[in-house]
């Protein structure tokens, strides 16, 4: 009897030391990544200023000067707006006056426990956009400017214009997903963005840094430079597919619905110029159709075609992105004799 029991207290152990040792590796894991953040802080930099919206510090980078302000917004997912779209603000602000903000969860921007509606982040956006608007003085209040917006920024840069229409003076869409697309976003892949948040949080994204499959999940784009790329790792590793993150893009349907019955009640953008650059190699079969209806949220709009996907703004595309950008500060200036 004495055998039977030391054998059965053995397999008991055995069967708890399973999952003991699993909690553990991950505890360590969880201990890895906190300190990993801690120590790699100081070399991560920041390249403009935080600035507390609603008890949140939110990042905005400013660079050049001019009348017509260029301001930023990147994809849902890009680790660092700053760099996924320095090919465009870096040359553009030799000459203009360019912005680029990171929302909650992005970059250097401070996590929320703010709900993700498209209302509510368009707020935080109007709110740090104004922050040195200073009451009784015009010359310190932000110009009307141009909205470049990525991918899935297009919403946000749509329901902007919807809501605050003094402020924007034309929209650029770089491959901006439509309403009518987002509406009926299947997000299948999310449980994708689920496992990558939590593989990030258990250090082992961390351990796995220097793969294909990491780079990929960073998109780390191989045309940009080496700190550029270090800079995109280093917040990545430590911010990729968050809780914001993953609620911005959970709510992707309903912000896309918002606009739609926006849009039925009227409220288009009028004759804000908006240009719309779209990939011939977008893998969306109804890519064509949906960028047809950004055309028609204006009066005054028009579509150039790139040759690349969406992923990352590519070397080739950027000439044809800048010139479009340019082009329409152009027709801006024709159509206004305020600047």
């Amino acid at each position: 009897m004495k055998i039977k029991k030391t054998s059965r207290r053995k397999e008991k152990l055995k069967k708890r030391l399973v999952p003991l040792t699993i909690l553990g590796l991950v505890a360590l894991g969880i201990i890895y990544q906190q300190i990993a953040i801690y120590c790699n802080a100081s070399h991560l930099g920041r390249m403009g200023r935080l600035i507390d919206i609603e008890g949140v510090n939110m990042h905005l980078y400013e660079s050049g000067t001019g009348d017509l302000p260029i301001v930023f917004t990147g994809n849902i997912g890009s680790n660092v707006p700053y760099v996924d779209l320095y090919p465009l603000h870096h040359p553009l602000s030799e000459n203009h006056r360019v912005m680029v903000y990171d929302r909650p969860g992005y970059g250097w921007s401070d996590y929320t426990n703010k709900p993700r509606d498209i209302d509510q982040i368009c707020r935080e956006i109007h709110t740090l956009l104004h922050t040195d608007d200073v009451p009784g003085d015009e010359d310190t209040y932000l110009e009307p400017f141009i909205y470049v917006a990525q991918g899935m920024g297009a919403l946000e840069a749509i329901r902007y214009a919807q809501l605050y229409p003094e402020d924007v003076a034309g929209i650029v869409f770089i491959e901006g997903t439509s309403p009518s697309f987002c509406a009926d976003y299947n997000n299948i892949m999310i449980i994708e963005s689920f496992m990558t948040n939590a593989l990030r949080n258990t250090g082992l994204l961390r351990l796995m840094g220097n793969t294909q499959y990491v780079s990929n999940v960073l998109n780390n784009n191989p045309e940009f430079s080496e700190d550029l790329r270090k800079l995109n790792k280093g917040i990545g590793l430590e911010k990729t597919w968050n809780r914001n993150v993953i609620a911005e893009k959970l709510n992707v349907p309903n912000n896309a619905q918002v606009i739609l019955d926006a849009i039925d009640a009227g409220q288009t953008l009028g004759d804000i110029p908006i240009r719309v650059i779209t990939s011939q190699n977008n893998a969306y079969g109804n890519w064509s159709r949906t960028q047809k209806s950004l055309l028609s949220l204006s009066s005054d709009s028009s579509q150039t075609f790139i040759e690349n996907s969406t992923t990352a703004i590519n070397a080739s595309d950027v000439p044809t992105i800048l010139s479009t950008i340019e082009d329409l500060i152009n027709h801006i200036y024709e159509l206004r004799d305020d600047y």
